[in-house]
């Protein structure tokens, strides 16, 4: 049994709440953080990395674990010196690099300005960082007097007219609060400048300062570096959800990247799979492993590597139990399975064991017999009973799998669970959370994602509409019926997997598909949208010739209560052409006719199946 400590304050906080990593402490980071993806390692390295991954995944919980005021929490060091790099988070918020009178420019003049936006605000978060480090008992005032002249003097050569008052600051903090205000001066110029530019004709030149990467910003982090206050070796800039930058803002960065300065400053860029662009604004491409080095942490769950995703979920629930002030920290006894639905699988597995063990087996051991039928039979008794929705997706280990590869998409349906326990009345020990609740919450949680999620994307497509740019170069594709298409996508492959599952097939835990050739602009569009809004993932599968391989389309588990299909894995995909597709996005019912017209069990459809 898992009870709360006495102290009642414990019992109004919720273990799976889940708040935004920016606004966590230092001190937060070090006890929630548990190192979930085995890639994290290769984001220590002094090279450019890009880390992609949808959004809840983890990312930015990485990046912030390397600040220095984490690392000292978390005791990973005692001192900054013992640090080998000096990690800046640095989050991109559309607010404030989305400049619309920004776009209005083109050529040099845009590409100027935007690179000097990308370095003010860069340094302004790296001097907030050094702040943060306690620098007057560190670091002297002189030192601090000299590393202030000598930034002032850099911003002159750069144009800056401002003058830093040295002489008149005795405070360490004060003087670096002082080069701050030395960069939000110029910021503010240049955002100025760009606004008056909306109620004029003919484009007037720029006379205040411009900051280059070359010129400016590596001197700049070079005299950094030189603090005996920051932390030994390279700074670590890290971007995060870079997508967020337009797409002409990405090829600023892209020109960082292309720079060969990783001994002085190296780039961790985080994108949330909607970065559109490896070119330069010189028309160069960046390319890895030459200019960079990338982790891709999508394929945590849609690999082999899937059974690693589970423990360390287990870690980090456990982890969250314990903060909490729950005894017992096993998530398994926290989240219980219904145990009438237990009993009856068991009997199916017994059934499924007996019947193999009397020479009528479909597979050659008895263990797979048991994996591939055991769901299906039981979700088929159900069916004939006109219950399918009393299906249980209850379980810690359910729950794992329903997340699909995300630790947020697993702590917001834990969250509600929770506090659904709470405002029972349940507030004088919390043992677990029910099946019913959890059970209750999965459903919703699921429809919710299936029928309002597609208003949120429909919004924000109409949003995109609006705003693109030429510059940008984004074709919209039908954009009145794009979200219609994505959904009825989404319903017909839902609808036919569920259909293999109640079938008398071989194979019948399908969620993924491959396509059997390229798709056109349309449909490549349409699928990378859907991989964007989390509705697919994407992965990829040896080609059967041995040379190459194809891309593999997951439907997001969280969708499996809703279509009523296994979550616990997959055995096979199905082989799908973009023409069928087509029928999916206009038609899903025309699409599952059409696709099992011979039946489920026809040759043509085994021959398309390919085992994992």
């Amino acid at each position: 049994m898992t009870n709360i400590n006495n102290n009642k304050d414990v019992n109004l906080k919720n273990p799976f709440e889940v708040k935004t990593p920016e606004t966590l402490t230092p001190d937060d980071i070090a006890s929630l953080f548990v190192n979930v993806f085995t890639d994290f390692p290769r984001l220590l390295s002094a090279e450019h990395t890009f880390l992609h991954g949808p959004r809840g995944s983890g990312k930015s919980m990485m990046l912030r674990y390397l600040e220095p005021k984490v690392q000292l929490a978390a005791h990973e060091v005692k001192d900054t010196n013992e640090l080998k790099h000096f990690a800046i988070h640095m989050p991109i918020k559309k607010a404030s690099y989305s400049l619309s009178e920004l776009e209005r420019l083109s050529g040099s003049p845009y590409d100027l300005l935007a690179e000097h936006f990308l370095i003010t605000n860069a340094i302004k978060h790296i001097l907030e960082s050094i702040l943060e480090l306690s620098i007057s008992s560190i670091t002297s005032l002189n030192e601090i007097k000299t590393f202030s002249k000598k930034i002032n003097k850099l911003a002159k050569g750069s144009g800056s007219s401002f003058e830093i008052s040295i002489a008149e600051l005795t405070c360490q903090d004060k003087l670096i609060q002082e080069v701050i205000e030395l960069f939000d001066h110029e910021t503010m110029l240049a955002k100025n400048y760009i606004r008056n530019l909306a109620f004029e004709a003919v484009l007037r030149p720029y006379n205040e300062a411009l900051f280059g990467y070359d010129d400016f910003f590596l001197p700049f982090i070079k005299l950094v570096k030189k603090l005996s206050s920051t932390p030994n070796g390279p700074i670590y800039l890290m971007i995060d959800d870079a997508d967020n930058l337009t797409v002409r803002m990405q090829k600023v960065l892209n020109g960082w990247v292309s720079y060969r300065s990783t001994n002085d400053i190296c780039l961790k860029v985080s994108t949330q799979q909607r970065y559109k662009t490896w070119r330069t604004s010189q028309g160069i491409l960046i390319e890895s492993p030459h200019d960079f080095s990338e982790i891709d942490i999508r394929q945590v769950y849609t690999s082999k590597q899937s059974g690693h995703y589970y423990d360390r979920v287990f870690q980090i629930v456990s982890r969250r139990l314990e903060l909490s002030g729950f005894t017992n920290t096993d998530p398994n006894l926290f989240f219980p399975t219904n145990p009438a639905q237990d009993t009856k699988i068991e009997k199916i597995k017994l059934q499924i064991k007996t019947k193999w063990e009397e020479g009528n087996g479909i597979s050659s051991r008895k263990s797979d017999d048991v994996i591939r039928y055991t769901t299906s039979e039981y979700m088929k008794e159900l069916a004939s009973t006109k219950k399918k929705n009393m299906y249980s997706y209850a379980g810690f280990k359910s729950l794992v799998n329903l997340s699909s590869g995300m630790i947020r998409n697993f702590l917001e349906p834990a969250a509600i669970m929770y506090s659904d326990v709470v405002a029972s009345g349940s507030t004088n020990g919390i043992e677990h959370i029910p099946y019913e609740i959890q059970n209750s919450v999965l459903y919703n949680w699921s429809q919710e994602y299936m029928l309002n999620g597609f208003d949120k994307l429909e919004q924000d497509e109409l949003n995109k509409q609006t705003s693109v740019n030429s510059q940008d170069a984004i074709t919209i594709f039908n954009d009145s019926t794009k979200t219609e298409k994505i959904k009825n996508l989404i319903t017909a492959l839902g609808e036919s997997f569920q259909q293999k599952l109640l079938s008398e097939d071989t194979e019948r835990r399908y969620i993924s598909f491959m396509l059997s050739s390229e798709p056109d602009a349309e449909l490549a569009d349409i699928l990378n949208t859907a991989v964007e809004w989390g509705y697919l993932q994407r992965s990829t599968i040896a080609r059967k010739e041995g040379i190459g391989r194809n891309i593999l389309y997951i439907l997001n588990r969280r969708l499996a209560p809703y279509f009523k299909l296994d979550a616990s894995g997959y055995a096979a995909h199905l082989s799908i052409t973009p023409d069928m597709l087509l029928i999916a996005m206009s038609s899903p019912r025309a699409f599952v006719r059409e696709r099992f017209k011979d039946g489920t069990k026809s040759k043509a459809s085994l021959a398309q199946q390919r085992l994992f």
